[in-house]
């Protein structure tokens, strides 16, 4: 079976979730009798004998590819990567007033309509948390036999992370932790910093902030507090960033919302206690080891972070997401989806 890949081209630019569980579905599904195919602008289509596509991302970069796949007759998989903290109602209702407003001619499109129109011009669609298929089956109005939840990943060498290189460099150990875009307003982390007074740790903070007004005040933040370390983001595949994985006590995504959070299950696999957001379908994959918090609450967070730093470390949780939550387990699933639309 040959299978082109779709993705948008953003990912190059920025190393997200999209990119992360793109790539590595790719490489596992390589062992289980797939031809992975990276799909191009530049190539010909017709020319590569696919008999399948998984779009990744319901972006408005990937709606022109979506549009052109409904007259070649190719089955299309997408993994949406989608979450909003509005319930299914305000989305069928938002998609109704967009409708109205277009015949009026206004030409205003939401997100919400872009991703509408790529889940419904789907074969399959394969959303990453329970959630996440609720609010495109109830919000877009896409059948359920359309929608098969396949989780995230993570790639099991977090498992033998060594905490010595990341304490011996930064003098430091049982912290609290955050990795990720640190300047990306829905990961959260002015209130993580607004909150820092209240943590009886040091707080680190993996992640580079954008020049704008957000990660400025965010600085301005961290500058306040003697116990908050910014280090800027260290490449995925770095044994650095696997060992501050391991040497923290505690790793925290205080985000908006997470499908789950894939550095959360890296951390987790290290051995550090999880502190996360209560949105998004994080519950499906850390269930009762975790602390679940409200992102818009300082005090969830901090007495969240407090109460796991009080928790002795045990492998609970790095169990149960070795037995369900490896990329190989994820490319199983995958690939027994993509033999359903191709026999």
């Amino acid at each position: 079976m040959r299978v082109g890949y779709v993705a948008p081209a953003s990912i190059a630019a920025v190393n997200g979730g999209i990119r992360v569980q793109a790539l590595n579905t790719i490489e596992q599904i390589k062992a289980l009798g797939v031809e992975p195919v990276l799909l191009s602008p530049w190539q010909k289509l017709e020319e590569q004998n696919i008999d399948l596509i998984h779009i990744f991302g319901a972006t408005v970069e990937n709606v022109g590819i979506s549009d052109q796949l409904k007259g070649l007759k190719i089955p299309t998989v997408l993994s949406p990567v989608f979450y909003s903290n509005h319930g299914s109602s305000f989305i069928k209702n938002a998609l109704r007033l967009e409708k109205l407003s277009s015949v009026l001619g206004t030409g205003i499109r939401s997100d919400f309509s872009v991703k509408a129109q790529l889940c419904g011009q789907s074969n399959m669609i394969l959303p990453n948390t329970s959630e996440e298929a609720r609010l495109i089956e109830d919000g877009f109005l896409i059948p359920q036999n359309k929608i098969h939840v396949v989780p995230n990943g993570v790639e099991e060498r977090f498992a033998d992370a060594d905490p010595a290189l990341f304490s011996e460099k930064y003098k430091l150990k049982d912290f609290v932790l955050f990795v990720g875009q640190a300047g990306a307003p829905r990961k959260n982390v002015m209130n993580l910093l607004k909150a820092a007074e209240e943590i009886e740790a040091p707080v680190v903070i993996i992640g580079s902030f954008y020049k704008d007004n957000y990660g400025l005040r965010c600085k301005q933040l961290a500058l306040k507090n003697d116990h908050v370390h910014l280090i800027e983001s260290i490449e995925h595949n770095s044994e650095m960033l696997s060992s501050a994985y391991a040497a923290s006590k505690v790793f925290v995504l205080p985000s908006r919302y997470e499908t789950p959070g894939i550095a959360a299950l890296e951390a987790a696999l290290a051995g550090a206690n999880i502190v996360i957001t209560k949105n998004g379908g994080t519950k499906d994959y850390f269930t009762s080891h975790a602390v679940y918090i409200d992102p818009d609450s300082l005090s969830s967070l901090s007495e969240g972070i407090n109460k796991s730093l009080k928790k002795e470390k045990d492998d609970l949780l790095k169990q149960h997401i070795l037995t369900n939550y490896t990329w190989n387990k994820v490319a199983q699933q995958t690939v027994a989806h993509y033999k359903t639309l191709v026999s």
